[in-house]
């Protein structure tokens, strides 16, 4: 009897975390705020973990890696770290524009890049 309500208990839970999850799940449309960076060139002079939110192309993907694209806006390129899951299995192509939502990422010796945490695909 515990069993049967245990799994009747799973069963109710999964369509429930399910409606959260994965693309066209739906979500807040709307502004972003508290974003301090919004270029290329400024997400390249800004500070470790500060907000970006940035708006262009993703031109290429950097060989020998599976998660480190070429980014570009009107103010110049940089790497963005975008993780499969990111992409929610839509297809992005550089005739595509995006915004690309997250945080500078600045290591010891490494050029800076911009972890992406949400991408929308505009058109």
């Amino acid at each position: 009897m515990r069993i049967a309500l245990l799994l009747i208990l799973l069963l109710l839970s999964v369509p429930a975390h399910a409606a959260f999850q994965g693309p066209g799940a739906g979500g807040f449309k709307g502004p972003t705020v508290g974003v301090e960076i919004s270029s290329v060139k400024q997400a390249l002079e800004g500070t470790d973990d500060a907000p970006v939110l940035l708006t262009g192309t993703i031109v290429g993907r950097k060989a020998g890696s599976d998660d480190k694209y070429i980014f570009r806006d009107a103010t110049g390129e940089l790497t963005v770290d975008i993780d499969k899951e990111v992409f929610a299995g839509r297809t992005v192509t550089p005739e595509n524009t995006v915004k690309l939502s997250g945080k500078v990422d600045k290591d010891l010796l490494e050029p800076v890049k911009v972890d992406v945490k949400v991408l929308e695909i505009l058109n």
